[in-house]
């Protein structure tokens, strides 16, 4: 597969997807603020486990631009040495202005990215972590902001809602790093250190790992909702 050809498809396949997360997200607006809620606190898991990711997946990269990018990527995530700012507090600090009662009650508890970052081909980890979830992540991010802006209790604190997750994931330094990607991978592959088929390979398991994992925090936030009343 040659360049044009893959990112030719890497771009049907993002609107693919944001068309069928549109169809998820819909429903926000008619979600009760517990369920808005633990959605949101199970999305810290992957907020959480994100910088974990990058790091085991620098640890295996050669020598490049791309490795010195995700790098940077890594550093920003950690709040470039502060960590006030790291993504996970910021994250921290919107579900407090949500009222999430109890920040650390996360549902998931074993990583289906772990094994495949750690046993996987590098050229598939590239796809799965450097270009899936860093790229699929604010696709999903954007469409959910979106319809959060349209739930009941968000319209009625609109002032009291920390929005600079979201500032910096779905307007932010994240455009910028995801230009920057598609150019250290574009160097990879003319380089022939990567192979793109075996990108694209974990680029589409990125996709599939994330609908799972969405549907798994739809579907178990209702029923969790159910079992306490």
């Amino acid at each position: 597969m040659n360049l044009s050809s893959f990112w030719t498809y890497f771009d049907e396949a993002k609107l693919t997807e944001e068309i069928l997360i549109n169809s998820q997200f819909s429903t926000i607006s008619e979600w009760s603020l517990e369920k808005l809620q633990r959605v949101s606190i199970n999305y810290r898991w992957l907020v959480k486990s994100h910088s974990n990711h990058l790091a085991l997946m620098v640890s295996r990269l050669p020598e490049s631009q791309f490795k010195s990018l995700i790098s940077e990527i890594l550093n920003d995530e950690q709040g470039n040495g502060r960590y006030e700012r790291s993504h996970l507090y910021l994250w921290d600090n919107f579900l407090r202005s949500i009222e999430v009662p109890d920040i650390s009650n996360n549902l998931i508890e074993l990583d289906p990215m772990l094994p495949l970052i750690n046993n996987s081909s590098i050229d598939f980890v590239i796809g799965l972590e450097g270009v899936g979830v860093e790229c699929i992540c604010a696709v999903y991010l954007e469409v959910f902001e979106h319809f959060l802006k349209q739930h009941p209790y968000v319209i009625e604190n609109k002032n009291k809602i920390d929005w600079e997750f979201f500032d910096i994931h779905v307007r932010g330094e994240d455009i910028h790093h995801k230009q920057m990607i598609r150019e250290a991978v574009e160097q990879l592959i003319s380089e022939k250190v990567i192979n793109p088929d075996l990108l694209l390979i974990g680029y589409n398991k990125a996709k599939q790992i994330w609908r799972d994992t969405w549907n798994l925090w739809l579907t178990s936030s209702e029923q969790e909702i159910l079992k306490v009343s």
